[in-house]
């Protein structure tokens, strides 16, 4: 790539100051090997706690320059900011010393130690280029003249855990550390330990006095919680002083022991690992512990058994003949009781190697899972002599159930034996045999194990067969007579059935709605006839002369209508002239007054009448309403 030569020269100038700025750096800010930080304060003897002057002196005695800011913080560790600039010395050149001074306010505390510390702090480079925080201490001796109350207090229990019945001791050592007389110093206990207050009368300075407290303990737990008042000599406030809660715990001791033996069977001159396993679930804790064994001597020493704890111990014998071991441990527990356990018993067999009773068992099944449940399964046990002499009464068991019994197995036979049994559910299956040997220890021997799951059966698949369509076959149809009604006929008799009726509804529907409209019409009808009868009082249809074509007067309530032209009576006859036909008698018959009603005939004739609510003279002329109409 081409660079232009300016380019070249400022490219050459940055990586010089680079180079320069990385040397520099480490040089001056990592080296504070020659920093001199010392302090003084004054006063340096103080009665009681006040303010002092802090002189604080920083000096540069190495060979480079200190670049690195560097803080100040007092006893509390908080920043000075009036140290310099704002709490910080920005450099210290090489044979540089700067001074600081300022007040700082003692405390009890610091008196009681004697001293104030102030520390300078920076953050340094190393060579790696890593930052690290440097810390250098300076200390000020103050000396306290003043009147000092310290009053130290301890407490021992004894014992830690304490038995039912037994007696606990709470001790108390109270220590006057202070340089005035203590007096009327009161110790009160918690009151499941005790309700007595004790008292030391006075403590001179740098003396020290024991109080104890004792208590019977019960199965419950107790509670230590001093409350401790004391005055100093000549005052009258009262001071205290409390240590934390705490509390003594009834013993539960529960420590199981267990000896196993890796093998009980062996061979004269083999070797057998004992174990011992120490569970302890209670509260008591064991130390010191002591193992023994009546035909090994001690076995295990310094043994500590913790509370809660578990522990195993394991012994490494030579078998040169048939032994039982038992141990025997010698407990001291921290309830202050001394007390011996004892483990089981282990028999462990030594044999010659001719007498040695081996055995094998071979399980096996005639099938790997169940796929139903339950299933019946098959299984073999194939019991094989492997002893150099004869074995009898070879039992076999299945569990705990005996299932077959071998009355005798030469060296070197096996038998097979078959069980069917029928599975509920899926599982391991393992088969034991026992046999006595010649010290008539009953030895046992296990089978491999046989893991049988249930497996649901997996539905073989099916092949399906393509079906086959036949080919279509068109045959001519054979008229044949068929005396009965078809369906298909049976429909286009129904769908006829249905038109006709449809056809009879709308006519009868047509001759309903002619006939309504003749009624109607005929109706009109009857009441215009009914409406051209004269409105007199009375009127004798049977009698033509009653109404008369002529014309009279009208009436009075007609006086104010307008005058209605009479209109000619029709020559047909009326509708209501057939009705009223009748055929008279011979004789005259004699009219009755108007005042009278109108007789009825025998033949059954009848009259009509109407009144009329004024009366009409009887030289009125008839009029027709139904004119009056036409011409209105």
């Amino acid at each position: 790539m081409f660079i232009a030569p300016r380019h070249k020269v400022y490219l050459l100038v940055v990586c010089v100051l680079a180079l320069m700025v990385w040397g520099a750096v480490p040089a001056s800010a990592s080296d504070l090997g020659g920093l001199n930080f010392t302090m003084a304060a004054d006063p340096s003897t103080l009665t009681s706690p006040g303010t002092v002057n802090v002189t604080v002196r920083l000096a540069n005695s190495g060979q480079t320059d200190i670049l690195t800011p560097l803080s100040l913080y007092d006893a509390d560790n908080n920043l000075v900011t009036s140290f310099f600039d704002g709490g910080s010395l920005a450099q210290l050149k090489v044979g540089e010393t700067q001074t600081w001074q300022g007040t700082y306010a003692v405390t009890q505390a610091q008196l009681d130690a004697g001293k104030i510390i102030f520390t300078v702090k920076a953050a340094v480079v190393d060579t790696q280029g890593n930052v690290a925080n440097v810390a250098l201490p300076a200390e000020a001796v103050l000396t306290y003249t003043g009147e000092k109350i310290d009053l130290s207090i301890s407490r021992t229990i004894d014992p830690e855990v304490v038995r039912k019945d037994a007696m606990v001791k709470v001790l108390y050592e109270l220590v006057n550390n202070g340089n005035v007389r203590l007096v009327d110093i009161r110790v009160r206990e918690h009151s499941s330990i005790s309700t007595t207050t004790q008292t030391v009368a006075s403590l001179e300075p740098g003396a020290s006095a024991v109080v104890t407290f004792e208590k019977k303990a019960s199965t419950t737990d107790l509670t230590s919680h001093p409350n401790i008042t004391y005055k100093k000599d000549g005052d009258r406030e009262t001071l205290r002083a409390t240590l934390d809660t705490l509390t003594i715990p009834a013993a539960r001791p529960n420590l199981k022991l267990s000896l196993t033996a890796d093998q009980t069977a062996v061979s004269i001159g083999d070797k057998v690992t004992l174990t011992l396993d120490m569970q302890n679930t209670g509260n008591v804790s064991y130390s010191n512990v002591v193992v023994t064994d009546a035909a090994l001597g001690e076995v295990f020493t310094n043994v500590d058994i913790p509370a809660g704890q578990t522990l195993t111990r394991a012994k490494e014998v030579t078998m040169l003949a048939t032994a039982t071991y038992r141990f025997n441990l010698a407990l001291n527990d921290n309830t202050g009781v001394s007390q011996t356990e004892q483990t089981n018993e282990v028999k462990v067999s030594a044999y010659d190697p001719s007498q040695i009773v081996r055995m094998s068992l071979v399980l096996s099944s005639d099938r790997d899972a169940i796929d139903s449940v339950p299933g019946i399964i098959r299984f073999n046990v194939e019991v094989t002599n492997n002893s150099d002499f004869a074995l009898e009464n070879v039992k076999v068991f299945q569990g705990a159930t005996q299932i077959y019994t071998i009355a005798s197995l030469l060296p070197g036979q096996s038998m097979n034996i078959n069980r069917e049994y029928q599975v509920s559910q899926s599982g391991k299956f393992q088969f034991t045999a026992t046999a006595v040997d010649a010290q008539d220890n009953t030895q046992t021997f296990t089978s491999n194990t046989l893991d049988i799951p249930f497996v649901p059966a997996t539905p073989a698949p099916t092949m399906q067969t393509p079906v086959t369509v036949p080919p279509v076959i068109t045959l001519s149809p054979v008229p044949v007579e068929i005396g009965g009604v078809t369906g298909s006929q049976g429909v286009n008799v129904l769908m006829i059935l249905t038109w006709v009726a449809g056809i009879l509804f709308a006519g009868s529907f047509v001759l309903f709605a002619i006939s309504t409209a003749m009624r109607a019409k005929q109706r009109r009808q009857s009441e215009s006839a009914y409406d051209h009868l004269a409105l007199e009082p009375k009127r004798d249809f049977s009698d033509p002369d009653t109404y008369s074509d002529d014309k009279s007067e009208p009436a009075a309530e007609d006086s104010i209508k307008p005058a209605v032209p009479e209109m000619p009576l029709p020559e047909t006859e009326m509708p209501h002239d057939k009705y009223l036909k009748q055929d008279l008698p011979a004789e005259t018959v004699e009219q009755p007054s108007d005042d009278s009603p109108q007789p009825v005939t025998d033949e059954g004739g009848y009259r009509l009448t109407r009144d009329a609510e004024d009366a009409v003279p009887e030289s009125e002329q008839r009029t027709r309403r139904s004119g009056k109409r036409r011409q209105g």
